[in-house]
């Protein structure tokens, strides 16, 4: 049963920390969502680069984009502004971390951006490393 949901933030940084990503992995704790999955895709560098992705891809769980994700992104997203902090989570990085929420997963990320949606939403997020290390 997967405990995080990774973001795309997480994806493009698990080279560097290959011994955390790799239990991860093994341990099947990794679920990846739509959103996550377009972006990730979009890097594809020609046809069979994102076959061979998309693949990939499949062997991991995936938690859908539902109406309850796209209502809490959406409330997400009022809070922020109510804080004139809306300006700096993209319309994305919300259905992620809302996809992550309605279905109890913790979100793993190295996106300071999640730091602002976790103060509002209260949920669980997990920096993949200290934050300003793999920069």
């Amino acid at each position: 049963m997967p405990r995080y949901l990774a973001d795309t933030s997480a994806w493009a940084r698990s080279s560097r920390v290959a011994d955390r990503w790799q239990t991860l992995i093994e341990d099947d704790a990794v679920a990846i969502c739509t959103p996550v999955a377009l972006e990730l895709l979009y890097s594809a560098r020609g046809k069979s680069d994102y076959r061979t992705l998309a693949s990939d891809l499949e062997g991991f769980a995936s938690l859908p984009l539902d109406e309850r994700a796209t209502t809490m992104a959406l409330n997400t997203q009022s809070e922020l502004a109510a804080r004139s902090q809306h300006r700096g989570s993209k319309p994305v990085d919300l259905l992620i971390a809302a996809v992550a929420s309605v279905h109890g997963m913790t979100l793993l990320h190295y996106d300071r951006h999640f730091d602002a949606i976790a103060r509002v939403t209260g949920q669980p997020m997990e920096w993949l490393a200290r934050r300003g290390s793999l920069d």
